[in-house]
């Protein structure tokens, strides 16, 4: 099966499932995706036997267009897809690894295929056992989910379709995972519901979200949607956030000194505050 994403990425971009692999127009560079394995993820799943499914995602790295490059090069910018199979690891959904951003960098997310949950976390400034604040973001196709400076996150990919999202980030930094492994995961866990603590989040998905107790403190999960529409960042819902390089680069400035912006209006907040599950408190 292939599944055409030209009109949600605004690129010449198809997922062949079977593979399963990206396919890329021939005006298009890209480099050869890296593989994230089982093996490179058991510290930070909730399971730690897991042998499979050995591939969990790939990672497409500074995609553009060949006549693209001068101004990436400029504004300092690169752009990547990913590809996460939507396979279970154990009760937990599939998911990435998780990583921090130096410097209070920040990120930018578009849901090209599928549906994603982005979970968020900030920790505290003298403890990173310490967390502060968690935001679970919901997101489908066309859908942007802005990183605001000083989270974490990992993308959860619930199913029951192969999750694709492409992000902009800054050039000038190199993503830290190692907090995410010294912790043995994220904050919390996000698995399929169960009949002892489950919530339901607004794609209709039932979950149960667990705690890490790697953490000393944990604040409560709120859950958020994406904003339809952010005009400082040029972004609106469907319109490919790609386009932003060719039409208003200086949109995505964001990503390069993330402290000089307001980040209120990124997300709407159905649930505020949400009652915690059971294995929460």
């Amino acid at each position: 099966m292939i599944v055409d994403l030209k009109e949600k990425s605004g690129l010449g971009l198809k997922l062949d499932i079977n593979r399963p692999e990206l396919t890329f127009d021939k005006d298009m560079e890209f480099s050869p995706p890296a593989v994230r394995t089982i093996e490179q993820m058991h510290e930070v799943l909730s399971d730690k036997n897991i042998k499979e499914p050995r591939e969990l995602y790939y990672m497409y790295r500074d995609v553009h267009r060949f006549s693209d490059k001068p101004i990436l090069d400029e504004n300092n910018l690169r752009y990547d897809v990913t590809v996460i199979k939507p396979f279970r690891l154990g009760k937990e959904f599939m998911k990435t690894a998780g990583h921090y951003h130096p410097d209070n960098y920040g990120e930018l997310y578009e849901v090209l295929f599928g549906k994603c949950f982005c979970l968020m976390q900030r920790p505290g400034l003298r403890d990173y056992r310490v967390i502060e604040e968690v935001v679970l973001v919901e997101a489908v196709a066309g859908q942007k989910i802005v990183i605001p400076p000083g989270f974490g996150h990992i993308l959860i990919n619930p199913g029951p379709d192969y999750l694709v999202t492409s992000n902009w980030v800054s050039s000038r930094f190199q993503s830290r995972y190692e907090l995410y492994k010294e912790a043995q995961g994220a904050a919390y866990f996000v698995t399929a519901s169960n009949a002892e603590a489950e919530v339901t989040p607004g794609l209709g998905i039932k979950v149960t979200i667990i705690k890490n107790n790697h953490f000393t403190k944990l604040a409560g999960v709120k859950f958020a949607k994406p904003a339809k529409q952010v005009k400082i960042f040029g972004l609106l819902q469907d319109k490919p956030m790609y386009n932003l390089i060719i039409g208003d680069p200086g949109k995505l400035d964001f990503l390069n000194r993330p402290l000089e912006y307001d980040y209120e209006d990124t997300f709407i907040y159905p649930v505020r505050d949400a009652d915690l599950p059971r294995d929460q408190e």
